[in-house]
């Protein structure tokens, strides 16, 4: 008897010891181990998209980089996993299911794309309960009524255009075109351009231009642009688009003011423009990737380490960024790391400051941390910011 005590015994502290060292918390929380959090995100590693999802990647693996080689957060290094979800709805759900299902990764943070991460939520936040933080995308219903387990600072994109439109109106623009994609977040976004315009002058004339997603022949369209007389266009089209309309307008020897969105405020969209794009009008989420600060500093020196390749550029200065409100919020978790503790921690972040982002605040009630954008202009091949951070739905200046 003694002796099949003895073995029970051993087998029991066997495996509590072989649980020790899979998870360390009480309620075995997924993707965390006594010296790990595993996350996940999917990005556009392929197709057309794959100029953002490339450079995205650079600045979150910096910064994850970076922060492992000093311990991580409280002695657990960061594991990152990336599967590539294009920008196409069945395929991120696909990818989804990988990170949650096979990875058994925490949390989703950092990943790309409104469409097709909006495809993933029945799936992601409902049915698992996985928290998502910092898309590279998002629509006002995301953020309004707040979603449970869905958190961000990605300034909508329904702001910037509303912003865009003020803008172009407050530069003296009277008869503004919008060109943009047809899908049904373009035409959201575009709709946007008008109230803002008319912030300024209630009697300027607005006019949208749908344009097929993918399309890649503009000469017609800039023709058909450019004999509908506008003083300012807006253009709310993914980066490939954007470029190809400001080359249509420059092989046509017309110039007149451009203005886009955030996703399209990088490098790539001057080394691919050229000097179509010279004084072309953006927002960005972000300072500078030029901007003379020690954290654009640390962020640069990091990613050079990363890649000496690397270009800096908004985009993989925005991810680092984001990557370190991760980082931060694990940091103030009291107790267990769990689901619960970290969103708890999540709703408790006040007043967070990157020096790269605007302050960044949660709370229950609100989800998107982030409400303040910065103008930015290209001028002699370069991105030049233009005056402060704006709210970009109030009458700034």
């Amino acid at each position: 008897m003694k002796k099949i005590f003895l073995v029970m015994l051993m087998v029991l502290m066997f495996i509590t010891a072989c649980s020790g060292k899979e998870v360390s918390n009480k309620e075995n929380a997924p993707g965390v181990t006594n010296d790990s959090v595993k996350i996940g995100a999917w990005l556009p590693l392929t197709g057309p998209a794959a100029v953002y999802g490339t450079t995205q990647r650079a600045g979150i693996e910096a910064y994850f980089e970076m922060l492992n080689s000093k311990g991580g957060v409280k002695n657990r290094k960061i594991e990152f996993k990336i599967e590539d979800g294009g920008r196409d709805p069945q395929q991120t759900v696909a990818a989804a299911k990988k990170l949650i299902g096979r990875d058994n990764v925490f949390a989703i943070v950092n990943s790309f794309g409104t469409a097709n991460t909006e495809a993933t939520f029945s799936y992601v936040l409902d049915e698992q309960n996985v928290p998502v933080l910092n898309v590279f995308g998002g629509l006002l219903n995301w953020w309004q009524p707040a979603r449970e387990n869905l958190y961000g600072v990605m300034v909508p994109y329904e702001d910037q255009t509303f912003a865009l439109g003020r803008w172009a109106a407050k530069e003296g623009a009277k008869n503004i075109l919008v060109v943009h994609n047809d899908p049904a977040v373009y035409v959201a976004e575009a709709e946007m351009v008008p109230p803002g315009a008319k912030t300024i002058d209630p009697n300027v004339q607005v006019n949208l231009m749908p344009v097929k997603l993918g399309t890649t022949d503009y000469t017609p369209i800039a023709l058909e642009a450019v004999n509908s007389k506008p003083d300012a266009i807006v253009l709310v089209q993914p980066i490939d688009e954007v470029v190809a309309f400001a080359k249509a307008l420059d092989r046509q020897n017309v110039k007149i003011p451009l203005y886009t969105f955030a996703a399209n405020v990088t490098q790539d969209t001057l080394k691919l423009g050229g000097k179509a794009v010279d004084g072309l009008h953006g927002v960005s989420w972000t300072v500078p990737p030029t901007h003379d600060s020690p954290a654009v500093e640390e962020y640069r020196q990091a990613l050079k380490k990363h890649d000496p390749k690397s270009i800096p550029d908004f985009q993989s200065l925005y991810t680092w960024a984001e990557s370190m409100i991760f980082a931060e919020v694990l940091n103030q978790v009291e107790g267990d790391l769990t689901r619960e503790s970290f969103i708890k921690a999540l709703e408790n972040l006040k007043d967070y400051k990157t020096d790269i982002l605007p302050p960044v605040t949660f709370s229950s009630e609100n989800h998107m941390g982030g409400t303040a954008i910065q103008r930015v202009k290209v001028e002699n091949g370069k991105w030049k910011a233009v005056g402060d951070f704006i709210e970009p739905t109030s009458n700034w200046e």
